[in-house]
């Protein structure tokens, strides 16, 4: 597949942001508040990783808001000042109608993750669950992250990892059974599991994604797809999803990932 440009992977997010689908309810209130449910029971790693209270009285950018709903975990915590950025409007309008819903403030505005138009050195801490995956230029995100941090400052950022489930089902699914056995996994994820160009990284090569920061711990952790659990995308319906979400051995894979470092999250806690 040749490389995604900025505007590709912006018109596929700007189409639905991410939890968008799981907006449930008669009210804008109810849509909030079933979207929020839905997400942390089908992903409750992300409250244990975020710990969103530790944000509290610091001063913090969320890198790719989407729906809002982490956005607003953060915000009760009562940061000292508390920034949301998105490549796309229609995240940044679905987040900012959140919190005019929700009575929480934030300052939010479109923006783009490989130059961040802030000054170095301003945020006590930098959060961004599954985002700079999805960027041309994945590790200049991760030094624009390291410059707007102040130090000492932390961020917990979640990209895809390599070896997962998710992958190996998608393989068989967009290679095997296409007849293309010979598909790298890397055209795989970048032509077939969410925007154009998404990439995946093993542990080595987030450590180089990391190697600004002075101290780094990356965690390899399943995911809600990788249990074909939930909405898994609406490039992927169909007989096939239906049959393996009944005959899905859940049990083996979580006990596999006990034992090995498979699953499609990397959990990426940084400090400058």
């Amino acid at each position: 597949m040749k490389n995604a440009s900025l505007k590709d992977v912006h018109d596929f997010w700007n189409s639905e942001s991410c939890g968008e689908r799981y907006s449930l309810g008669s009210s804008d209130y109810e849509k909030f508040v079933s979207q929020e449910k839905i997400r942390y029971e089908l992903e409750p790693n992300i409250k244990e990783f975020a710990a969103f209270e530790e944000f509290k009285d610091k001063d913090v950018l969320e890198i790719g808001v989407g729906y809002g709903s982490d956005h607003s975990q953060i915000a009760r915590k009562n940061p000292r000042s508390l920034t949301g950025v998105d490549l796309t409007e229609r995240a940044i309008e679905n987040t900012k109608h959140r919190f005019e819903v929700l009575q929480l403030s934030s300052f939010l505005k479109t923006d783009n993750a490989e130059a961040l138009s802030f000054e170095s050195e301003i945020f006590d801490a930098v959060y961004s669950w599954g985002v700079l995956h999805h960027s041309p230029d994945t590790p200049k995100c991760f030094e624009e992250v390291h410059r707007v941090l102040k130090p000492q400052g932390v961020a917990k950022i979640m990209v895809y990892h390599k070896h997962s489930p998710t992958g190996w089902m998608l393989w068989i699914k967009y290679g095997l059974l296409k007849g293309n056995p010979l598909i790298s996994l890397a055209d795989i994820y970048a032509t077939y599991l969410e925007s154009p160009g998404t990439k995946t990284y093993t542990v080595s090569e987030a450590r180089e994604l990391t190697r600004l920061f002075s101290d780094s711990k990356i965690e390899v952790q399943l995911s809600f797809g990788d249990l074909v659990e939930g909405d898994v995308g609406a490039r992927h319906k169909g007989v096939l999803l239906n049959l393996a979400k009944a005959l899905y051995p859940r049990a083996l894979v979580k006990l596999l990932a006990r034992k090995f470092p498979i699953g499609l999250y990397l959990l990426i806690t940084v400090r400058k």
